[in-house]
């Protein structure tokens, strides 16, 4: 478990297909996800969002406006009912103070997306080289 999550009052609910944040928005905090499922997207300028994630239960998103002044780069909105917390960067500072082995424990999270997007790409460009694009 990333985080305690196990308090029933924390947090916020938002019902099915209500979008929780918004690509290109500025914004100083997190989400973790208590309860449910999110659905990560991005406009890629095709007639429906590109799919990236699906979230659940102690993940958590949006942790990039934390460490920059950066527009979100996803929108991400709830699959059926969805309950989340939102963290800002005082409120994660104070946590990592309580529990230094929580930054680890993000650390790990974001490398595994970030080595997925790797292989995501590596694979595209595969398909690419096949059809003669690259």
């Amino acid at each position: 478990m990333l985080f305690d999550s196990e308090k029933p009052s924390l947090g916020r609910e938002y019902a099915d297909g209500e979008v929780i944040l918004r690509e290109g928005e500025i914004s100083d905090c997190m989400y973790v996800i208590l309860e449910g499922r999110v659905e990560v997207v991005v406009d890629d300028g095709g007639l429906q969002p590109f799919h990236l994630a699906v979230l659940g239960k102690d993940d958590f998103f949006g942790e990039m406006s934390l460490f920059s002044d950066l527009p979100r780069v996803a929108t991400v909105r709830s699959l059926g009912g969805v309950r989340v917390m939102s963290v800002d960067k005082r409120g994660l500072l104070r946590w990592l103070g309580d529990d230094p082995s929580l930054s680890m424990r993000i650390m790990l999270k974001m490398v595994d997306r970030i080595r997925l997007l790797i292989s995501e790409v590596v694979c595209l460009r595969k398909k690419l080289r096949e059809h003669g694009i690259v």
